[in-house]
Order: C-alpha cells, then sequence, then structure tokens
C-alpha cells in the first residue's frame, strides 16, 4: 500500500520537495552573503526587495503545498471512483487512510519544518534591516517552527475537506476559506498572550521587542485618556504638563523560540483535531457507491 501511494502522489511531493529546496539553497546564499557585508546599509540596499518578496512567498507556502499535497489525496480518487478499489482490498479502509495521509504529507510537513529553521539562520544576518523584529508579524510566521506547523494545519483540512466534499477544488477553496481566519486571529489575539508582557514607562526596551499594548498613566499608574492631538507644545512637554507618561507592554525579542514552540504547538494540535475529523468522516461519510 504505500509504495501505491507512493507511485500516486510522487508528482506532487517531488514538486513540493523541488520548491522547498530551491528556496533553500537561496536562503543558504544569502546567509553567507549577507554575513560577509559589514555595511548595514549595503545588506538593507541588496536585500530590502528579496526580503519583502520572501516573505509574500513563504506566508503564502504552507497552504498551497498543503493543499496541493491534501486536497487531491482524497477528494480526485473519489472523484474519479478509484477509492472503489482502494477500498475493497483486504488492507482496509483505515490503512488505506492512513497509508495515505503519511505518505503525502510528512515529506511535507517535515521539508517546511526544516525550511523554517534554515530561514531563522539564514536570516540572522538581515536582523537588522527587517522591521519589527522577530515576533512581529509577518516575520514570525516565515521561521522557525511555525512554517511546518502550518502547513500541517494547511494539509490535514484540504485532505479532510477532500473527503468530506468529494471534489478536489471545492477542498482547495473551503481550505483557503477556513485557513486564513485561522492564522489571522491566532496571530492577532492569542499570541501577544503566549506569555505575560513586560511593561515600560521610561521608553526603555530591548532591541527587537514586538509592542502589544500602549497607552498612557498618571502618577499613580491608573490608565488616564490622553490625546497628543490636543497638545499646543511639544508632545513631552505637554505630557509633562498633565502629568502623564506613555506606558508600553512588549514581548521581549528573547520569547521568540518559546512563542515558536507554543504556537507549533497549537496548530500541530489543531491538525491533529482535524485528523479525527477525517478518520470520523472515513467511517461514517464514505461509500463505495
Amino acid at each position: 500500500m504505500t509504495w501505491v501511494a507512493w507511485r500516486q502522489q510522487r508528482l506532487q511531493i517531488l514538486l513540493s520537495l523541488g520548491i522547498i529546496a530551491g528556496l533553500a539553497a537561496l536562503m543558504t546564499f544569502v546567509r553567507f552573503d549577507a554575513q560577509s557585508i559589514t555595511d548595514a546599509q549595503l545588506v538593507d540596499d541588496r536585500y530590502s526587495t528579496y526580503i519583502n518578496y520572501l516573505r509574500l512567498v513563504l506566508l503564502a507556502l504552507p497552504v498551497l503545498l498543503g493543499m496541493f499535497a491534501g486536497a487531491p489525496l482524497f477528494g480526485r480518487e473519489i472523484e474519479h471512483g478509484t477509492h472503489v478499489f482502494g477500498l475493497t482490498q483486504s488492507i482496509g479502509r483505515t490503512r488505506w487512510w492512513a497509508t495515505k495521509i503519511v505518505v503525502a504529507g510528512l515529506p511535507v510537513i517535515v521539508g517546511m519544518t526544516l525550511l523554517g529553521l534554515l530561514n531563522a539562520w539564514s536570516s540572522v544576518p538581515l536582523q537588522a534591516v527587517m522591521f519589527g523584529g522577530r515576533l512581529v508579524t509577518p516575520t514570525f510566521e516565515i521561521q522557525g517552527l511555525t512554517l511546518g506547523a502550518y502547513t500541517a494545519l494547511a494539509f490535514t483540512l484540504s485532505a479532510t475537506f477532500g473527503l468530506l466534499a468529494r471534489n478536489t477544488l471545492a477542498a482547495m477553496v473551503i481550505t483557503v476559506i477556513a485557513y486564513v481566519p485561522v492564522i489571522g486571529v491566532i496571530g492577532n489575539a492569542l499570541r501577544p498572550a503566549y506569555a505575560t508582557p513586560i511593561t515600560s514607562t521610561d521608553g526603555t526596551m530591548p532591541a527587537g521587542a514586538w509592542i502589544v499594548e500602549s497607552s498612557y498613566v498618571d502618577a499613580a499608574g491608573n490608565h488616564v485618556a490622553f490625546s497628543p492631538a490636543g497638545c499646543d507644545t511639544a508632545l513631552s512637554e505637554c505630557m509633562k504638563a498633565q502629568g502623564v507618561v506613555r506606558e508600553v507592554a512588549f514581548q521581549p525579542d528573547d520569547r521568540f523560540w518559546s512563542f515558536q514552540v507554543i504556537e507549533g504547538g497549537l496548530f500541530v494540535t489543531l491538525a491533529a483535531l482535524v485528523v479525527g475529523v477525517s478518520a470520523w468522516a472515513l467511517h461514517n461519510r464514505l461509500r463505495l457507491a
């Protein structure tokens, strides 16, 4: 069964791994080239466009590769009726389903995880010209463990929707509709609270810190309403006259890897739940006719 699954999915797998390998080669070149340049402005001039395009590519790649590997996995077989052959063999439907999931999904998920780790290494010489530090969107999403975790969710979603919708194109469309809001909600609502933010009222923050909230407080530490637009003098003088200071809550850059583990684990958990739905659909919704 493993050999059959490989023959059915090898084009998608090899193409996906080829894309990953090409990006890996580019990242490796960038790392060694950028670290040989001592002038930060020259690094910015040479690699600012690269950074912008890389962000776009790596933001889209998990869902694209996940769909490419997952949506046809069951959807195409059901469309063509070839799933009947697999389900009527002595191997049983559970083994048929599990083998296809592992053979098609594991290489792409592992490849994307390694690509994310490589990008974290490759981006070290570029940190000085990457706006906002490693914790902000979209820098956080395109390096470390999250690339593989996002791919796992996209793959399991598309494979499951292929079983449920029984159509490859429909599975792809539904996957995008489901995937994009999850990424947005977790990044904006949950990630800032992975750890208790540090607050500062004197304007000092470590390099690369991610500001998650900003407000104004009085001398007693109470939050007050203050608008710089109402100042007739310099902002610092106006704030001093009204007895307010700016309070900033931030996540320091040294929490990057712990946040990566948390978010990666969260997405892997979601992917596991989706696999559970897929197993349910296999036994309760998939019919031979």
